[in-house]
């Protein structure tokens, strides 16, 4: 399912607001605080599971007149159909749902029946859903996941808890306060109170024996006594009937006579009476019809139509449906003229910006193949890795260059001051230094020299720095050796120190020469190389048509260049729709023209046309219209004769049934019918006066058959008096026996405990037995729901749980890699393998944790509609990072589900992806569009 609009009638703060979500699968609705956010959602959830209940209406009426309140969403179903779904409430719900094409459709079917408690248990959630997680016990969250994962909500775990505390109640094994222990507790009781009432009732049975006799013999007597005083009833009522019997016989009398003659119509002389007044009415409607026959015949003649318009209709038709298409045409074409006068602007801008050389003829003539601009991309990033090796080549020959320049005033310095120590040495060594040592030492300096020089030679420039360092360490010692410790002896290692500096310095500053000189012949190999590349690039441009003297710009230059063949291409497109426009045009013209010459107005344009046929089809209209109403009244006319005709013949045929020639025997005959249905309504009313005094036909036939007998004369009210006065005498005499028998039996049921402890036992053992049935039918629910959760546990549970890992280690950067549910409750292990409980997981981690393993859930609903995933400011205590993560696992979700994000927060993720951005502050209160 993807939402795609939602219009708002009312609810909340929204009136007649429709709001268009972006076509995005990933959907992020910005808005301050109080700008509806909140309230979109509430009215999403509504529309699709229903108004919950009053307080729901009350709490979303807003301050409107109106009192309806709803509206509706347009969705797109798994199945690719476009669905409209609307939903109001005003005193009642009213829904509506079908598809974009008006069908019918069952919402129940597309849902599966998905429910409100299941979708915002799992799709749908704020951060207080998040942050509920976090309150409850772990056995509590326990059960809210099982329960979240079969029935869609957490109410599985509390009723698992209520049936136990029900059970509980109920019955315990060794309990005293359970319901069922106290009715057995109660039950022993009565039970001993019942043997101890057995052995009172031996004396009881005889005296009930005699009571029953007693009562036999009084309700023998009782009926004696209703018969008689049926009897007697029965004698009253006839004579109250008697003189209404005899009435009703002298009206039979009469009307037997009344009904030899023959049979009269029911109703016929009013019937009659009618049938006159219909044909007089006919024959002044026949009048009014003439007259009207003969006013629309004289407007007949008056109308003249040019049959030539109705032969040509069709052709018109077609030119006018022409003219509008013509308008369009050229409204088009002026577009199209307009946008041509565009492109051409834009081509010569482009030709201005790429210099005097480029014109329209060279663009198009320009390469257009689809690999150029890789393959110039290549060619050019190779030209600039030459160009970047050439100034870091440069870069190094200057500091080479430097390096020498500085080794060289070094070495120089170095010279001038062993000059200067040689002469001051000279003159003091001529009184102290010893002339026996001074061979050797010459020898030394010379080896040492040599071999410095040797290793520089053979081996490396740097293998001679030890060499020298070693030979100076030699003549230092042998100075100290030969020479008395004075100034002399001091100025003898200076002038060493010197030499050694000095060749250290001559040794780096033909090393960094020779540097210079490799650094030289390699700037001078790769500026060569640099321009026959460069020439290379020029040549293959300029082979595929473009003259371009500088590379740093050639990309941009080859963009433009396309940029302008493809404007050229669009000129062309244009330019072809326009030449078609324009024949069209003609083609319309030259139609018009013909039209115009074959109806007799040469010249007329289309709109004089269609002026003169609206009024020509006008006239023949009228001509038309009055003919068929001339041939409906000429129709109506036949009519009203035959109907004149046939109440003639009903009027003869009346006659004709009571044997009468003429219309006043026909009237003399009814006059003696009316008298016969006036005898039989009497007949009526005093059979129905005899049923409402006897109650039955069977009685009033028995009535008349008594009163034919003639019985009724020997019997009085006194004879029945008598009988009834000696049955009620023995009846007292049975009454008194009966009485005194029950009053000895009455003393022995004085407390009637006996009775109230029977009635008590029998109460308590179906009590036990409805509260045995209770606590066994919870029982088994009790078990059931252990058996699904158990289940669950080992089918789902795992699929869940490592789903859920695996969303948490994408969010959390691999810092936690695995989930786990005990009893103690969710456990995330760390990448070094350590357990921790989320309880002590900071806020924002927990709530990390619990978006993951909603978003596992989700994935576990398999065969329902692919419901939305809304949240609403869920992610205000996640860092930038986590962020960013979380972002990105909701864009992958989004490939399978739209995702819709309400937020009142700018972040990052709004700013670099706007196409997905609603907001809603932005916008007034009619329309709200991405």
């Amino acid at each position: 399912m993807k939402l795609n609009a939602l219009t708002i009638r009312r609810f909340g703060r929204f009136e007649r607001k429709r709001i268009t979500l972006p076509n995005t699968p990933l959907v992020m609705i910005y808005g301050e605080n109080e700008s509806g956010k909140s309230t979109m959602m509430a009215f999403i959830v509504h529309q699709l599971f229903g108004f919950s209940g009053k307080k729901t209406v009350e709490q979303w009426q807003g301050n409107g007149d109106s009192q309806t309140i709803g509206g509706s969403i347009t969705f797109t179903g798994d199945d690719g159909n476009v669905y409209h779904l609307e939903r109001c409430f005003n005193g009642q719900e009213q829904l509506d749902f079908h598809l974009r094409d008006g069908a019918p459709v069952h919402l129940d079917s597309l849902l599966h029946g998905m429910n409100r408690m299941l979708f915002q248990s799992v799709f749908c959630f704020d951060l207080d859903g998040l942050r509920d997680i976090d309150k409850k016990s772990p056995s509590d969250l326990n059960d809210l996941l099982l329960g979240a994962g079969m029935i869609g909500s957490g109410t599985l775990g509390k009723l698992e808890q209520s049936l136990e505390k029900q059970c509980a109640e109920l019955f315990k094994k060794k309990g005293k306060k359970p319901a069922i222990n106290q009715r057995f507790t109660q039950l022993n009781a009565c039970s001993a109170e019942l043997n101890a009432w057995e052995k009172k009732m031996d004396d009881y049975q005889e005296l009930q024996q005699r009571i029953q006799e007693g009562s036999k013999r009084l309700e023998t007597l009782e009926a004696t006594k209703r018969k008689l005083q049926q009897a007697f009833q029965w004698w009253t009522a006839f004579s109250a009937a008697r003189p209404l019997i005899q009435s009703r016989q002298l009206l039979e009398q009469e009307l037997r006579q009344l009904q030899a003659d023959p049979p009269f119509p029911q109703q016929g002389k009013q019937r009659y009476d009618d049938l006159k007044k219909q044909a007089n009415t006919k024959r002044e409607e026949l009048a009014q019809t003439n007259e009207q026959i003969s006013q629309l015949q004289a407007a007949q003649q008056k109308i003249k139509v040019d049959l030539r318009w109705q032969r040509y209709e069709a052709a018109l038709q077609h030119l006018f449906k022409s003219a509008v298409e013509d308008e369009q045409n050229e409204n088009e074409l002026r577009r199209v003229e307009t946008e041509l006068r565009e492109q051409k602007t834009a081509c010569q801008r482009i030709c201005d910006y790429l210099g005097g050389q480029w014109s329209e003829t060279a663009i198009r003539q320009a390469s257009s193949d689809l690999s150029f601009p890789k393959q110039l991309k290549i060619q050019i990033g190779n030209w600039n890795e030459k160009q970047n090796e050439q100034r870091d080549l440069m870069h190094d020959q200057s500091a080479a260059s430097e390096h020498v320049d500085k080794l060289e005033a070094q070495l120089k310095n170095t010279e001038a001051k062993k000059v200067a120590q040689e002469q001051n040495v000279h003159r003091r060594s001529e009184t102290t230094r010893s002339g026996h040592y001074q061979a050797p030492i010459s020898v030394l300096v010379g080896a040492t020299a040599v071999l410095a020089l040797s290793s520089a030679l053979l081996i490396t420039p740097l293998a001679a720095v030890p060499v020298l360092f070693l030979g100076a360490g030699i003549l230092v010692g042998l100075y100290f050796f030969a020479f008395p410790r004075n100034r002399t002896y001091a100025a003898g290692g200076e002038e060493e120190r010197l030499d050694s500096q000095r060749m250290m310095i001559h040794q780096q500053l033909v090393e960094a020469r020779d540097e210079l000189a490799r650094l030289n012949q390699r700037v001078g190999a790769n500026r060569q190389k640099i321009q026959t590349l460069e020439q290379e690039i020029k040549s293959w441009l300029s082979s595929h048509g473009y003259a371009i003297e500088h590379l740093h710009d050639a990309e941009e230059k080859v963009r433009l260049v396309e940029n302008g063949q493809e404007i050229c291409r669009k000129m062309d497109q244009l330019n072809d729709q326009r030449v078609q426009l324009s024949a069209m045009h003609q083609a319309f013209l030259d139609e018009t023209k013909t039209l115009a010459e074959q109806l007799g107005v040469p010249g007329g344009d289309a709109d004089y046309l269609k002026e003169r046929s609206q009024k020509e089809f006008a006239h023949l209209q009228n001509l038309e219209d009055l003919e068929k109403q001339c041939t409906y009244y000429e129709t109506h006319k036949e009519r009203q004769l035959h109907a004149i005709h046939a109440l003639k013949q009903q009027q003869a045929q009346l006659l004709k049934d009571v044997d009468a020639d003429s219309e006043a025997q026909f009237y003399a005959l009814a006059e003696r019918d009316a008298r016969r249905y006036e005898l039989e309504r009497k007949s009526e009313t005093s059979r129905i006066q005899l049923l409402e005094l006897t109650g039955s036909e069977e009685r009033i036939r028995a009535y008349e058959d008594y009163l034919k007998s003639g019985n009724w004369e020997a019997e009085s009210e006194q004879t029945y008096q008598a009988q009834l006065s000696a049955c009620e005498s023995e009846l007292k005499s049975v009454r008194d026996q009966l009485a005194a028998d029950r009053a000895s039996s009455a003393a022995m049921e004085a407390n009637n405990s006996y009775r109230k402890t029977l009635d008590r036992y029998h109460t308590l053992v179906t009590d036990a037995g409805i509260k045995a049935k209770d606590w066994a039918v919870l029982q088994t629910a009790l078990w059931a729901i252990r058996k699904a959760k158990e289940n669950y546990r080992e089918q789902r549970l795992p699929h869940v749980l490592t789903k859920a890992a695996e969303y948490f280690r994408c969010v959390t950067d691999h810092r936690y890699v695995r989930l786990t549910l005990n009893d103690s409750g969710f456990m995330a292990e760390q990448a070094d393998g350590v357990n921790v409980h989320a309880a002590n997981l900071s806020r924002g981690t927990a709530e990390q944790l619990y978006l993951c393993l909603r978003l596992a859930l989700m994935d576990a609903f398999q065969g329902y509609e692919t419901m939305p995933m809304i949240v609403d400011d869920s992610f205000v205590n996640f860092d930038a990072l986590r962020t960013k993560k979380v972002y990105a696992l909701l864009e992958k979700i989004a490939a399978q589900r739209q995702v819709i994000i309400f937020t009142c927060h700018k972040t990052a993720y709004l700013k670099e992806h706007a196409e997905t951005v609603l907001n809603l502050s932005k916008e007034g209160n009619e329309t709200v569009s991405h």
